[in-house]
């Protein structure tokens, strides 16, 4: 099994608990394309008139807005093996917000509108889809609801939990505003922590 069909195979298990048949398979792997980006490198940015789904196979991602003053809100930290779309987020045709590569990435590249066709063709293909789906709303639900009633302590340290290395491949800017605090209240955050253990 070559490295693209063992990851999509994966892909498939993780979101929708089945098997790829090897034809379809074939025909999924025939429409994405590795593209690398280096660390700092906008993967799409917003205003972009674009319909990919995206499959990081190495590194991290970082997907982020700018609000109307200019700055820079993190909103979401992407992993390997995670899938991400730049059709979710898209309003009159255009991109709403950034996905930059944290660290040097590797990704499978897909056409949203030939995977949708071959979706139609393959239902099978379409609860994978459906399941990728599920998670982003899921992330999205846990996401509101820890700004909402969590303290900024916690939400640093369920972001610790989740990545561990954090700290190490992160902007600690980029870190504070995913926790919805200043970079100086981060500091006091993680001295906080240190000093307690």
């Amino acid at each position: 099994m070559t490295e693209i069909e063992q990851i999509l195979s994966g892909v498939a298990n993780r979101y929708a608990k089945v098997m790829i048949k090897k034809d379809m398979l074939g025909r999924l792997i025939d429409l994405g394309t590795f593209v690398d980006f280096s660390a700092g490198e906008l993967i799409v940015a917003a205003g972009d008139e674009e319909s990919k789904l995206y499959l990081l196979v190495e590194g991290l991602i970082r997907k982020y807005y700018l609000d109307y003053q200019g700055n820079d809100l993190t909103h979401q930290f992407l992993e390997a093996g995670q899938v991400f779309s730049s059709q979710h987020i898209v309003f009159s045709g255009q991109v709403m917000c950034n996905f930059e590569a944290v660290e040097p990435c590797r990704m499978v590249c897909f056409d949203y509108g030939l995977v949708q066709q071959l979706m139609l063709e393959e239902p099978l293909l379409t609860h994978v889809y459906i399941g990728i789906l599920e998670e982003t709303l899921r992330i999205k639900l846990v996401r509101e609801t820890a700004l909402l009633t969590e303290s900024a302590t916690e939400r640093y340290l369920k972001l610790k939990a989740e990545i561990p290395t954090i700290d190490q491949r992160v902007n600690h800017t980029h870190i504070a505003s995913y926790i919805g605090v200043t970079p100086v209240s981060l500091s006091r955050i993680r001295r906080t922590l240190r000093e307690e253990n």
